[in-house]
């Protein structure tokens, strides 16, 4: 904590060599580290210092932080002599074999992120998407939040906190730290061949309206409970109005969008959907097979018109996305839109 003179009543903080700083940390990473010892240098205490990691540890593991907290940059050698390389190498290697364009260059950095496959586990290695991968592949794939709290925030903190005067395990906070799951509410493919997962056959078990747990119905992405369904008429107007609320946010940010890169944008236009159709039956033993509509997530790239992962509003729109999408299947499931037809 630095003074410039002997006028200035509050100081300034300035790192060198720390996490706070290094270009091959996260930016989770660096603002958790930061406020932590700005926190502990002005309060000089350590009782608010537990209660601000315990919230930011609460948040990881919740799924409330945005993707961009995430990415991590690495340089790439074109050679590792023999050796496999670390994530960022074999990340490398798989975008050359798909696109030879994409060919990374020597000592170039390369932004990447560490996912978790619910359902199945997966070498580190296997686990290292593009910032857009993972946009484009939301309902497969989400941050691995246990990683990166255990592998790159502890560790960072422990580094610092675990000296004189404070002497502080920071692991042993972590262990018993409130950790919220993130739900899955949407539908998990495996990328190897693209075939659905155990959990995409099972539906959500919280009332989308009210969030008290019950009675799952089957798939269904939203489930509305027994209390709400009799007043069918609020809980419509309540689904309708939070998709109004999100899409008019949505339009908003497609505005900057627009404004910035010269192209048409609206919510609409931001991660579209894919349909794929499926034959129920055998065709030629069946003259008329049944022919059925899935969701298969959002189109791969382009995602947008601009994909640039340093831009905020490229995040924020795609957290829109997904609101609107549970919106949607919240609507849906009251039949809100049968409802204004009649």
């Amino acid at each position: 904590m630095k003074f410039d003179s002997p006028d200035q009543k509050l100081p300034i903080f300035e790192a060198k060599g720390i996490e706070t700083i290094r270009k091959d940390q996260c930016g989770l990473t660096q603002k958790i580290l930061r406020n932590a010892l700005v926190t502990v240098f002005r309060d000089k205490g350590v009782q608010k210092l537990q209660s601000y990691l315990f919230r930011q540890w609460a948040l990881i593991h919740a799924g409330k932080l945005p993707v961009s907290d995430f990415i991590l940059t690495g340089r790439v050698r074109t050679q590792y002599r023999g050796k496999v390389g670390p994530v960022q190498a074999a990340l490398a290697r798989r975008l050359a074999e798909a696109d030879p364009g994409r060919s990374v260059q020597h000592k170039e950095r390369l932004a990447y992120v560490i996912v978790a496959s619910p359902g199945r586990n997966f070498k580190l290695r296997d686990c290292v998407l593009t910032p857009t991968e993972l946009l484009t592949q939301w309902d497969s794939y989400t941050i691995h939040a246990a990683y990166y709290a255990t592998k790159h925030v502890n560790a960072a903190l422990q580094r610092c906190f675990s000296l004189a005067p404070w002497k502080i395990n920071i692991h042993s906070w972590y262990d018993i730290c409130p950790k919220p799951q993130k739900r899955i509410h949407h539908w998990p493919m495996t990328r190897i061949s693209g075939s659905p997962m155990i959990s995409t056959y099972f539906g959500s078990d919280h009332c989308a309206i009210c969030g008290q747990k019950c009675k799952t119905d089957g798939g269904a992405k939203a489930v509305i409970c027994p209390h709400c369904k009799q007043d069918k008429g609020a809980a419509i107007y309540l689904a309708t109005q939070t998709l109004n609320s999100i899409q008019q946010q949505s339009n908003r940010l497609a505005l900057e969008c627009q404004r910035c890169n010269g192209c048409l944008e609206s919510s609409g236009s931001f991660a579209i959907e894919k349909l794929s159709i499926q034959m129920k039956g055998n065709r030629k033993s069946t003259p008329k097979a049944a022919l059925t509509k899935t969701n298969h997530g959002i189109l791969e790239a382009p995602i947008s018109s601009c994909t640039c992962i340093d831009c905020p509003v490229t995040y924020r729109r795609h957290e829109m996305r997904e609101s609107e999408i549970e919106a949607l299947s919240l609507c849906k499931a009251l039949h809100a839109f049968d409802e204004c037809k009649l």
